[in-house]
């Protein structure tokens, strides 16, 4: 059945996709004509219009030589800083001074916390970028075949600006590309720009044999000698309707002007500028052409397509850029001073409230391969985005008036923050490393001048912001399908560090050399050749002076013909006289239906349903459990509570109170919630946490169940399947770790499945984020990463992929997946000095089974049936026996029907978590008790709720047997469903009736802690003070106290004097003196000093003991509640 629905919505897409082919041939072929009407009318006026207008500015004082452009000083970066900004610049200077040698320690604070804030929105604009960019494809989709079919008549006249400067090397290159344009011959025009004292590139081009559509023209000299000032002299000679830039070293698409004319089709004229792809060919040079073109990759992939989806500015790359002449003409051309005119003329058409469009076309450039030429190109980069900013900052409080506010603050977050972070990077690198050698002597300033508030947020940035950016690289190589560099990526942070030589000369060059080019030279992929001798060049300057002459006489003769008493207009009114265009080939509306049209056509009603269950379910289990105050009955689930809690309340707060033991993530989710006294105390804090995790995991399994059946109805029974289980139920009430571990396993895994089935890079990125969460909730997503990691190789193999690629992926997926792993690894090593502190400290899983082990009690350890039977035993009851068995068999017959199929690679991984309990049994790493399997003690529960992980992959298993069920029974029709249904819905009350083994070890297993003599002792005398107790070795439930008034190992440097004089600090402790790891009962029980200065106010058998420092008022009795007595009134008596 879902092979025959398979076909037939392949069908229905195919059919679909055909009529909206000859859907859209029919308006292009109707576009394309009326344009070439159109052309023929307006074309020669504009341009004898723009010559005016150029010739009236070359005569202007403002400018040493024409840059062939009708662009007013103010808007040119002819004078690098107005009056304005200098006075402003000194003023901020001279206030900076003073507040160095008067408030300094403010100033260093308000500095410290300006850069944090600038780092922090920089990194979380291109988080929404890249959310932007994935989630959605931005670029203009043109296809092939429809190009190729449409007639060759009708296209518009072209015109390619090519400025050439000493490319004699690579200009044969360039000459072929321009050749193979698939564009009809007698509707383009090359102009290739020339400087007068280039008589080698000139020779070149000459001894090319170029067509008649091939135009050499000589640029005046003058100053600036500029790419801009080229291209303006090119835009005083396009015929073109459309214009475009190209490079001397560019490659592009062959189809690639047809498309970007169809782009302009698809638009209305808001839409001025089409911005293909660029990307290289050369990418296998040498570690710096990897890097450069893992930073393209990026960049037109990610960012450029981000920045147009928000609707920000789009800075332009500098070639590939397709233009609507006349609007071209009507913003100025390009500045001829600034030396990244593309960034400047797309902030310009920002302004005007033009739009650029993302092309999906390709144009392949030269990375530059030489470190030397790489630091000219990007110095020139960065000197120009510094232009940009200046002059698009000379008034801001004209834009603040005018509400321009999404401009000015996409030009403070795209252009200027990316440059000023540029030079504050290597000060805060050199303050880290300063930091790590001189620690002691330093520790104490540097806690003064990044205070909590900027302490974190900057932590963060530095932490996340660093891997944030190498992802994005490899995002946008994955994007590009650039396998081959991934593992190159490692390399980018030396990468980075040649910016910062760049922009120390960029910003020399600003004041000394503002408008001087830097050279990047091109062909150094290509074998040197003999290059011209002085003879030849002295006999090509001699022949080209005729022709120079000529050239300078073009604009002589159209200034002759301006009225000199019109004003130059302004560029709004410049736009408004635009000849109209013709309407676009698609209408908006069109455009909207059409897009409409593509996405999904029936919504998913049983997701709804599915969704609208678990809420119901999640809130009526919380509410049941809550009022019978069942939410904390272990003591693991309060040990969460005081930890999350602690980072806010405690003697010393802050992150350095989540520990090293217990991963992160289910305690960093608390942090919403845990400030409020109410949901601390009840416990709510965390069982808010665990019901939504549980709500993603019931949609989740219900996504997964209908990609592998294809079946809503039976996929929404087997998200029943595992909502209503009572165990999952109970969990998703507490505030244990299992449900987030669930959720983050089972997004993984399901993200694993998409990809495995669509082979979607972004499907296998969601898997991989899925697999960092779940390295950082709980232990089993660290074995989960591993299994993950081997299938993404498995897979690739199986399906053919090159070992190149088959190594990106996996490049990919470790990156990102495994990077949880890391910062755990490193946090250790900052908060405990160990990298592997949470399996060597005293108070980690592994000591306490090695306590166990020692005791003889685990009979799972080194035997790998009783590991096995154990953990089957408690899947079964768990999960239900008959659902149990149902699964097993429904899991084997699906692997073996699915051999072939890498789907059944991807369902075993749902079930990763059995092998992984039974080998954490077997190795010692995990104990559990389970009735009927653990016969070396009197408990009958411990640690029963591990079973709760295989409820996911029961479900699942159990939805391809019903499938397999429902094509043999659906000629029964709906008895054949109620009979399923009830089937299925009948599981959970059967494993009900048999008790609920994770509510029963909370009540009477050793996860309980019944409230001893001492905590009843609190409950009711306790009105104040500080306690000293070590809580890896005691557990107190929770009597009311504040956690700062706590003193424990994560009190920091409370902690040490307490141990030594506690009381001279705490007024009450807390130890266990039958405990070898309690640290205050080592110190306490040994200072007879210490010891004569407290009173023993309550003991119990077990060895626990409170203490009360003599000389304290006596405390007060206060009424207790009754939950402390009845919650835990079964603990151990199973």
């Amino acid at each position: 059945m879902k092979i025959y629905q398979d076909a037939k919505h392949r069908v229905e897409v195919k059919a679909m996709a055909q009529r909206a082919w000859q859907r859209s041939f029919k308006l292009y072929v109707h576009w394309l004509a009326g344009q070439a009407q159109a052309e023929k009318q307006v074309v020669e006026q504009e341009l004898q219009t723009y010559r005016q207008q150029v010739a009236q500015v070359s005569n202007s004082p403002h400018y040493a030589s024409s840059p062939f452009a009708p662009l007013w000083p103010d808007l040119s970066a002819v004078y690098t800083l107005s009056r304005k900004q200098i006075l402003f610049l000194t003023l901020s200077a001279l206030g900076a001074l003073l507040g160095v040698l008067t408030w300094r320690l403010p100033t260093a604070i308000f500095a410290t916390g300006t850069i944090t804030f600038f780092y922090a929105m920089n990194l979380i604009l291109s988080m929404l970028m890249i959310c932007k960019a994935s989630c959605n494809i931005e670029e203009e989709q043109i296809d092939d075949t429809l190009v190729a079919q449409l007639p060759e008549t009708d296209w518009p006249y072209y015109t390619i600006l090519c400025p050439l400067y000493r490319e004699s090397l690579i200009v044969p290159q360039f000459i072929s590309a321009m050749r193979n344009l698939d564009y009809p011959l007698e509707k383009l025009q090359v102009l290739l720009l020339t400087e007068a004292d280039d008589h080698e590139t000139r020779e070149a081009l000459r001894s090319l044999t170029l067509p008649a559509q091939f135009q050499v023209l000589t640029v005046p000299n003058g100053q600036p000698r500029t790419k801009p000032r080229a291209c303006n002299y090119g835009l005083l000679h396009a015929r073109g309707r459309y214009t475009v830039i190209y490079d001397a070293e560019d490659i592009p698409d062959p189809l690639q002007l047809k498309k970007a004319v169809l782009t302009f089709a698809n638009h209305t004229t808001d839409v001025v500028c089409v911005q293909a792809r660029l990307d290289c060919y050369n990418s296998t040079q040498n570690l710096l052409t990897r890097c450069y073109t893992a930073e393209y990759a990026m960049w037109f992939s990610l960012i450029l397509p981000g920045l147009q989806k928000l609707g920000f500015a789009v800075p332009l790359g500098g070639t590939s850029n397709h233009f609507r002449t006349a609007v071209l003409r009507a913003l100025g051309g390009w500045d001829a001073y600034n030396v990244t005119e593309d960034c400047d003329l797309g902030l310009r058409m920002a302004r005007c409230r033009l739009r650029t469009v993302m092309l999906d076309s390709s144009t392949g450039e030269e990375a530059t391969s030489q470190v030397k030429n790489w630091v000219r190109q990007r110095s020139r980069w960065i000197k120009g985005y510094i232009q940009t900013y200046l002059v698009h900052m000379r008034h801001p409080w004209e834009m603040l008036r005018q509400l321009r506010l999404a401009e000015l603050f996409s030009l403070q977050l795209i252009i200027g923050s990316s440059v000023g972070l540029l030079f504050i990077t290597p000060l805060m690198w050199l303050l880290l490393a300063i930091y790590i050698i001189f620690k002691p002597a330093v520790e104490g300033f540097y806690h003064l001048i990044f205070p909590a508030p900027i302490f974190y947020p900057a932590a963060a940035c530095f932490v996340f912001g660093n891997f944030y950016y190498i992802f994005l690289y490899l995002l946008g190589c994955i994007r590009r399908e650039h396998y081959h560099l991934l593992p190159w990526l490692l390399g980018v942070p030396c990468y980075w560090a040649l910016n910062w030589i760049a922009a120390a000369l960029a910003l020399y060059e600003l004041f000394c050399k503002p408008h001087f080019w830097q050279k990047t030279c091109h062909g150094m992929h290509l074998q040197k050749t003999t290059r011209m001798s002085s003879a030849q060049l002295k006999w090509a300057a001699a022949r080209e002076m005729q022709l120079t002459e000529k050239a300078r006489g073009v604009l002589h003769r159209s200034g002759q013909q301006e009225e000199r008493e019109s004003a130059l207009p302004s560029v709004m009114n410049a736009l408004y006289k635009i000849h109209t265009q013709p309407l676009p080939a698609l209408s908006p509306v069109q455009k909207q239906a059409q897009r409409q049209r593509q996405r999904c056509g029936v919504r998913d009603i049983w997701f709804v349903l599915v969704l609208a269950l678990a809420c119901m379910a999640s809130i009526t289990a919380c509410i049941y459990y809550a009022t019978r105050h069942q939410i904390l009955l272990y003591a693991d689930a309060y040990s969460h509570l005081r930890i999350a809690r602690s980072v806010f309340d405690s003697a010393t707060p802050g992150l350095a109170q989540l520990g090293d033991i217990w991963l992160p993530l289910p305690h960093v989710l608390m942090f919403p919630f845990i400030w409020n006294d109410y949901l601390w105390h009840s416990g709510l804090a965390g069982s808010f946490v665990s019901m939504g995790c549980y709500v993603c995991t019931t949609l989740y399994v219900y996504l997964g169940a209908r990609r592998l059946i294809g079946n809503r109805i039976l996929s929404a029974l087997g998200a029943a399947l595992f909502a209503l289980n009572p165990d999952i139920l109970y969990l998703q009430s507490t505030p244990l770790s299992e449900l987030v571990c669930i959720c983050t396993s089972t997004m993984a895994c399901y993200y694993m499945l998409a990809w495995i089935q669509e082979e979607r890079p972004l499907w296998l990125m969601c898997s991989a984020a899925g697999t960092f969460l779940a390295t950082l909730s709980r232990y089993d997503g660290w074995a989960l990463f591993f299994v993950l990691l081997a299938l993404v190789i498995i897979v690739g193999w199986h399906k053919g992929y090159s070992l190149v690629r088959i190594r990106g992926l996996a490049t990919l997926f470790v990156l990102l997946g495994g990077s949880g792993m890391l910062y755990w690894l490193i946090w250790n090593k900052l908060i405990s000095g160990d990298f592997l502190a949470f399996q060597h400290s005293q108070f980690s899983s592994q000591a306490q089974q090695a306590g166990l082990i020692r005791q003889g009690v685990i009979s799972t350890y080194h035997n790998l049936w009783q590991a096995l039977k154990v953990y089957t035993l408690t899947a079964e009851q768990t999960t239900g026996l008959l659902v149990f068995v149902l699964a097993v068999c429904a899991l084997l017959w699906y692997c073996l029907a699915h051999r072939r199929s890498s789907s059944s690679l991807a369902l075993l991984t749902f079930a990763s978590p059995f092998a992984f309990y039974v080998l954490a049994l077997y190795s010692g790493q995990a104990a559990i008790y389970v009735p009927g399997a653990s016969p070396l003690h009197k408990i009958p529960f411990y640690n029963v709720r591990y079973g709760s992980a295989m409820v996911v992959p029961a479900a699942l298993a159990l939805t391809t047997l019903l499938q397999s069920l429902w094509e043999r029974l659906r000629l029964l029709g709906l008895p054949a469903l109620q009979m399923i249904c009830v089937l299925v819905l009948l599981q959970p009350l059967l494993v009900a009736a048999q008790g609920v083994i994770s509510l029963q070890d909370g009540q009477y297993g050793l996860a309980c802690q019944p409230a001893g003599a001492v905590t009843l002792y609190l409950a009711q005398h306790y009105s104040g003070g500080k306690i000293l107790e070590d809580v890896g070795a005691v557990h107190i439930p929770d009597v009311g106290m504040h956690f700062s008034n706590i003193i424990y190992d994560g009190s920091q440097q409370f902690w040490p004097t307490a141990l030594h004089h506690p009381e001279k600090t705490a007024a009450w402790v807390i130890l266990q003196k039958h405990n070898s790891n309690d640290r205050v009962a080592h110190s306490l029980l040994g200072n007879t000093v210490s010891l004569a200065a407290y009173s023993l106010v309550a003991w119990e058998p077990s060895g626990l003991q409170l203490y009360l420092r003599k000389g304290q008022p006596l405390p007060p009795l206060h009424p207790m509640s009754s939950s402390l007595l009845r919650d835990h009134r079964l603990c151990h008596n199973g």
